[in-house]
């Protein structure tokens, strides 16, 4: 079996996830680290043993030029990924890229046309889309046990803007946006996931609290057939997490929620269904997108967020920050890449 020489590109923060998953899976191996900070590059062989030895670069043109590959995991501030995407693309590397994939609609389109053109996988690190509970509530409305959905409401709420004072999280030119673009990236893929319906319209309202990015916003969505939704972003949470979702059709209710306290647990659903309270306790098993990537790499399973999960994320995205900019009414219409 040939295993897959992987570049991790960007060595800080999240990198660690990735790289400690990458580094159990037998069809993987990482065989180079590309990361300006030389303090980032010896944290992540500190807290990994493994990649003591393994080639480190300040930055991916001058991994490229010494290192040949099969893919990049790309785990970069937000409004650098565009442009690094679309360099794996142009040598033919598949791609794992953190969310979200682009901070624009236009640079979203653009990887998906590069990624078909030159059949690579490129996928989203969303993270809920291989989430037993997450997967649960897709396939019932999918299958029609809530009947016709009628309102989506999710909450998704941490402490960001204490954790993310003096980042680059925080600096618009980097981050593209406040909590919306970062951790709410997240929950406005489920919106869209779960409901896989086309937005007609979308109204907002965002607080910076004095910030230089967003940290509070609540957005209204009409959906094309009808369905109504309201998704609401909390960055200055006073507790470690919260998450919750409710599905609302004709016929039926999903409820989500997560403990505040423990961010990385996946959450409990409860479905009502004719009167009837349904404990999905047996729920499928998760995985993670390192792993969902390799596979779909090898052709074992689809891609699970292919680059047309963050060109609707981007168009949802940019119409939320320009309704709440402009107090407009934004319509979306039919969206295509």
């Amino acid at each position: 079996m040939e295993r897959l020489r992987i570049g991790l590109i960007g060595c800080g923060g999240a990198a660690g996830w990735h790289a400690g998953t990458l580094l159990g899976l037998a069809e993987a191996h990482i065989v180079a680290l590309a990361d300006p900070s030389s303090a980032n590059l010896d944290r992540m062989c500190d807290q990994y043993p493994a990649l003591v030895g393994v080639p480190r670069f300040g930055s991916a043109d001058e991994m490229y030029k010494q290192i040949e590959l099969d893919g990049v995991v790309i785990v970069t501030p937000h409004t650098l990924h565009a442009a690094q995407v679309l360099q794996a693309i142009g040598r033919g590397l598949h791609v794992l890229c953190e969310k979200p994939l682009a901070c624009t609609p236009a640079d979203a389109r653009a990887i998906a046309q590069a990624a078909e053109a030159a059949r690579v996988t490129v996928m989203v690190s969303y993270q809920r889309r291989l989430d037993p509970a997450y997967l649960y509530m897709r396939q019932a409305i999918q299958e029609g046990r809530l009947g016709r959905l009628q309102t989506v409401s999710i909450t998704c709420g941490q402490d960001w803007l204490k954790n993310t004072t003096g980042t680059w999280r925080q600096d618009p030119a980097l981050s593209g946006g406040g909590m919306l673009m970062d951790s709410g990236s997240h929950l406005v893929d489920m919106l869209l996931w779960l409901t896989d319906q086309p937005i007609s319209s979308v109204s907002a309202l965002v607080d910076n609290l004095g910030q230089t990015v967003e940290m509070n916003s609540i957005a209204l969505i009409q959906f094309v057939g009808g369905a109504q939704a309201q998704l609401t972003a909390v960055g200055n949470l006073p507790a470690t997490w919260i998450e919750s979702v409710l599905v609302v059709g004709t016929s039926g209710v999903l409820r989500y929620d997560t403990e505040p306290q423990h961010p990385w647990r996946t959450g409990r659903v409860v479905h009502y269904r004719d009167g009837d309270i349904v404990q999905p306790l047996d729920l499928p098993a998760g995985g993670t997108p390192d792993e969902a990537w390799i596979d779909a790499i090898q052709g074992r399973a689809p891609n699970p967020a292919p680059p047309a999960a963050g060109v609707a994320v981007a168009d949802l995205s940019t119409a939320i920050y320009e309704a709440a900019a402009t107090g407009q009414i934004i319509k979306l219409g039919s969206q295509s890449l």
